[in-house]
């Protein structure tokens, strides 16, 4: 039954992928912590390789419908590659199993820093975005960028929404070409990381499992694509957003108690 109903949340996933073009790298972590009962590592790694196959199926047709614009997100996208890389050879690995001085383990601190990005990805769907910048703009998204390859390392999320906003607000992207050129640096960014754990760290994947949990996202990413259209949309946004208020409230519970 437990399996069931994390088929079915997978299912979910691929639906929000389908509507907004991010969004359901939160809901496969917790799936994978909390049902499938993988170790915070491992439960990373089977995030990053899920987010990467459905970014790299759902980037193809923008780059078919020439969407993507690679010279403008240059400032966003390699910094976002570097510190990927940077914090998951080095920061992710020094981070202890027990954490003396906060009395918690590896895995409870990183669901708690989980929870935070959930809490204020929620808040951000709210939030509208009409805000235009030009001064520093580059800089700007060169720091977003840097974010977005910590929690990429750290969390194995994908970060679009800290991307897609940030391309709308700092390179004037409209939400069309900015969700396009979101899914592409995610899809870029989670294979860095995946190339890192395949040849350097020699991470042994269930292909099985993925061929699964994959399947199951796609057929939820294709759903969400068709019901883009017929649903009212900013209503489901904030349906979202109170779920993933309530999933990172769920998440600090389930974790101190």
């Amino acid at each position: 039954m437990t399996e069931i109903f994390a088929y079915f949340l997978f299912s979910f996933a691929g639906v929000l992928f389908g509507l907004f073009g991010s969004g359901g790298s939160i809901i496969i972590i917790p799936i994978l912590i909390y049902l499938f009962r993988f170790p915070i590592y491992e439960a990373t790694n089977y995030s990053l390789i899920l987010v990467f196959i459905i970014s790299f199926i759902s980037s193809l047709k923008h780059f078919y419908k020439k969407n993507i614009i690679i010279k403008d997100i240059v400032y966003f996208l390699i910094p976002t590659v570097i510190f990927t890389l940077i914090s998951r050879s080095l920061i992710f690995p020094l981070i202890p199993e027990d954490i003396g001085f906060l009395k918690v383990n590896k895995k409870t601190l990183f669901m708690f820093l989980f929870s935070i990005v959930v809490f204020f990805s929620g808040l951000s769907i709210l939030i509208k975005r009409t805000l235009k910048v030009s001064k520093n703009s580059k800089i700007s998204m060169f720091l977003l960028g840097l974010l977005v390859g910590l929690l990429t390392g750290l969390l194995g999320i994908g970060g679009g929404f800290i991307i897609v906003p940030s391309l709308v607000i700092f390179a004037n992207f409209n939400m069309k070409r900015a969700a396009a050129s979101g899914l592409f640096i995610i899809m870029i960014n989670t294979l860095s990381a995946l190339l890192l754990e395949l040849t350097v760290f020699e991470f042994d994947f269930d292909i099985f499992l993925i061929l699964k949990s994959s399947s199951i996202l796609l057929l939820g990413t294709i759903v969400g694509i068709k019901l883009h259209d017929h649903l009212d949309v900013i209503l489901v946004k904030r349906l979202f957003s109170f779920t993933l208020l309530v999933l990172s409230l769920f998440i600090v519970i389930i974790e101190l108690f």
